[in-house]
């Protein structure tokens, strides 16, 4: 990433004005094909600045808010066994948490059901469960499976087939009773529209660094949008408390983002002492009117790392 931006996506940006904030996502969007993790580092750095330059959260400048305070979502990875996952979940929901997100995924299918059998008892009917495959499985063992856990009502499964095989997605998706949710097969606005026009998901996942930055994330909102469906917005691997910051100004800025925010990246990261922390009661953030991101930075330590030998 950090040989990217000084060989491609510096030379291409120095000199321009940030206020002109659409010609300088449209030179970065197209110095390089792909590479979105870069852009969208880059994009949130944009924003940011911004930001703090017009005394402005970013969720102002993505057009303003449908709300400030973001219920999160408690992450259950693979790492869980069955006899771990279910006391995990409770201690989640004592902490707050409503809604779950449950990584499936086993060569053994009914490890799945059991896992997801004791995350459901652990956390009550009233309780909302996210499963997400991975885009792990066949055709005939997801649908297998997602007729097996059926019979404990979860809101979606996401991506449970490879993602470029839209039309066995659209076929699952008619086969189970479960909603589909695409992430893995939506990197732009136009695998959006592909994933749509196929009938391949209920709705669909954004995580900021898959799609390339706010600007393509706010055109894929809208595409889905149009039809009538939500999007889930927010990556739960281990990152900084700037991108899961970003995650929630993005979340709190679109009208059709499906309540629950995935966005959890900066707990599994802990307590970061580069980048100030978000602050999070009863499993809820709520984003302040501070310039920006809302999130500080320590120069010193941030530049000791940057040209620390690893």
């Amino acid at each position: 990433m950090q040989i990217m931006v000084r060989r491609y996506f510096a030379p291409a940006l120095i000199g321009m004005d940030l206020e002109e904030t659409g010609a300088v996502i449209d030179k970065l969007q197209g110095v390089r094909y792909g590479h979105p993790i870069t852009k969208a580092g880059l994009e949130i750095a944009l924003y940011d600045a911004l930001g703090k330059f017009y005394n402005l959260p970013v969720y102002r400048l993505l057009g303003g808010t449908y709300g400030r305070q973001i219920e999160l979502v408690g992450g259950l990875g693979m790492d869980l066994s069955t006899e771990t996952i279910g006391a995990k979940a409770e201690e989640l929901k004592h902490e707050g948490y409503r809604r779950f997100k449950l990584k499936i995924g086993h060569k053994e299918l009914q490890k799945d059901i059991d896992r997801v059998r004791a995350v459901r008892e652990a956390v009550g009917p009233e309780a909302l469960i996210r499963v997400d495959g991975n885009a792990t499985y066949s055709f005939t063992e997801a649908r297998e499976l997602l007729n097996a856990l059926s019979r404990f009502h979860l809101s979606d499964a996401e991506q449970p087939l490879a993602r470029g095989d839209l039309r066995s997605l659209a076929e699952l998706r008619r086969s189970v009773s479960i909603p589909i949710a695409a992430q893995e097969s939506v990197g732009s606005p136009e695998e959006a529209l592909a994933v749509l026009d196929a009938g391949a998901a209920d709705l669909l996942k954004i995580k900021l660094t898959h799609i390339g930055g706010f600007r393509r994330a706010l055109e894929v909102a809208a595409v889905v949008g149009a039809k009538g469906l939500s999007v889930v917005i927010g990556q739960g691997s281990a990152c900084t408390s700037i991108l899961s910051a970003a995650e929630m100004h993005l979340h709190a800025a679109m009208k059709n983002a499906q309540r629950g925010g995935e966005m959890t990246g900066f707990l599994r990261l802990g307590q970061q002492s580069v980048c100030s922390d978000i602050g999070v009661t009863r499993a809820t953030v709520t984003l302040s009117n501070t310039a920006g991101l809302g999130i500080s930075v320590d120069v010193h330590q941030l530049t000791a790392l940057a040209t620390h030998d690893f």
